[in-house]
């Protein structure tokens, strides 16, 4: 692997412990890192809690110049870790790797310091003392011996179904089928397009980050809206109803232009379209107010009883994924109420053990 900065080749360094091994790739011209997904979380052994879901979008510039290594075409895109303007790492949508530049392990570790408990000498003990007696082996080697990759998959855990008889409405590819969260999406191998019904983009995104506190399944306004908005006949054909013209649209607020259909209410995103729909919502969530969450909340337990179009099962938990935004909202704003929640959560397992 080369070095993201500085394009040196990187060091491949697999720590042995006695009941797991890691391993991650340092420059050790720059001091760059790349994590692999959960890598984070495991070099953080001195650290209460889990650090990976910490990390938002960097509205600002979300783009970034740098490739991932491990999926071929993929770019990573800047995050904001724990919302510091002064710490803002790169991460890979696809296989959910990190990019540190040199210096920030440090400034990650002083972060944590003041709002997670901290044993010893805290997140950067990892590199700077990797041979703390708890590790009994470690191998050095370069990071090419170690080099893998990911497949680019167009949405995460996605399953390949098959050719199906349905043409790409961009380059006319025939599209593949893909099993994914139980629900079928078909996807153009050529150009990154997806192809879904209204109903399947709702549990697509319902589905993404499900066990974070940031679950966007409540979020339902711009998706229930699509066949309301304002549309122009675009000149892309649906894949389905192939006498139909795709009519273009933006995606609530955004500038995200995605096409449907109004014979078989099918969407269709170019290549890319999805993961800016599920960032633009997230920065929709991270802006509110809990204030403003508390009526989101509101709004969501009282379509429990109404006859919407959804069963009652989903608008229950439609409640439960808002009221959980609102908790998580509410400790975010008050920093000692979060610190005092994990230390008592830390101190109800030192009961229970």
């Amino acid at each position: 692997m080369k070095c993201l900065h500085c394009s040196n080749e990187m060091t491949n360094y697999e720590v042995h412990k006695t009941l797991r091994t890691m391993s991650y790739d340092v420059c050790e011209s720059c001091g760059g890192l790349w994590l692999d997904k959960n890598e984070l979380d495991q070099m953080a052994v001195q650290v209460e809690g889990d650090i990976e879901y910490c990390a938002t979008e960097d509205a600002s510039d979300p783009a970034s110049a740098k490739h991932c290594p491990r999926c071929a075409g993929e770019h990573l895109r800047r995050v904001k870790f724990l919302g510091e303007e002064d710490i803002v790492l790169e991460r890979c949508d696809n296989c959910s790797g990190f990019w540190l530049e040199g210096g920030q392990i440090q400034k990650i570790n002083d972060r944590l310091t003041k709002l997670m408990p901290v044993k010893g000498t805290g997140f950067s003990e990892f590199l700077t003392e990797t041979h703390l007696p708890h590790y009994y082996k470690r191998i050095k080697r370069h990071s090419a011996e170690t080099d893998f990759s990911t497949p680019v998959l167009p949405v995460q855990h996605a399953k390949l179904l098959g050719k199906t008889s349905h043409k790409c409405p961009t380059c006319e590819n025939l599209l593949d089928s893909y099993k994914t969260y139980g629900i079928k999406i078909e996807n153009c191998s050529k150009c990154g397009g997806l192809w879904l019904h209204q109903k399947e983009l709702k549990a697509l995104k319902d589905r993404i980050d499900a066990d974070s506190w940031g679950n966007l399944r409540w979020m339902n306004d711009e998706v229930v809206a699509i066949e309301k908005s304002s549309t122009m006949v675009s000149n892309k054909s649906c894949p389905e109803c192939s006498d139909s013209r795709l009519l273009s649209t933006n995606f609530g607020n955004s500038k995200i232009v995605i096409d449907r259909c109004d014979g078989c209410h099918g969407v269709w995103l170019e290549g890319g379209e999805f993961n800016e729909i599920v960032h633009y919502l997230r920065e929709e969530l991270n802006h509110l107010t809990s204030k403003e969450m508390e009526k989101k909340v509101a709004e969501a337990v009282k379509k429990i009883w109404s006859d919407g179009s959804e069963s009652k099962i989903s608008e229950v938990l439609d409640a439960k994924a808002a009221i959980s935004a609102l908790i998580c909202i509410s400790i975010y704003e008050h920093p000692p109420l979060a610190a005092a929640l994990v230390k008592a959560g830390i101190a109800g397992k030192t009961v229970a053990g």
